[in-house]
């Protein structure tokens, strides 16, 4: 198992569709994971953030299957975790690129997320961290 699944397996969630799916939640409930682009943190900003509003490539990935799974694990986490959510960092092989492509990502343990805000018709959302072990 690697890339997605293997990050999305250390958390003991498994994705839906493994060629599409941005996101997990556990069988419990319990756990909701969401894969973030690293290059779309804001590590300048006390606590560190990460946000999609805006994206100029809206268009092109609203509809998509991952986007309205992860549509509704995020009003999943929102309604039943608190708004907390654990982290899948996606690194782009090239950030510049339509549609993107990972070239590498991993479970990141020491980042907890928590919604602050979301706009469930598109799947636009900010989250800030929450807990950094």
């Amino acid at each position: 198992m690697t890339g997605l699944a293997a990050a999305f397996a250390h958390y003991g969630v498994t994705a839906k569709n493994p060629r599409w799916s941005w996101s997990a939640r556990s069988t419990d409930g319990k756990t909701v994971v969401i894969t973030l682009w690293k290059d779309h943190f804001n590590y300048k900003s006390t606590p560190i953030t990460y946000a999609d509003f805006g994206d100029v490539n809206l268009e092109k990935w609203v509809n998509r299957p991952g986007n309205r799974e992860r549509i509704e694990n995020l009003k999943w986490a929102r309604d039943h975790c608190d708004g907390l959510f654990k982290v899948v960092i996606a690194v782009a092989e090239d950030v510049m690129a339509d549609p993107r492509r990972i070239a590498e990502s991993y479970a990141q343990d020491r980042l907890l997320m928590r919604l602050t805000d979301f706009k469930e018709e598109t799947g636009e959302f900010r989250a800030v961290m929450a807990a950094h072990t």
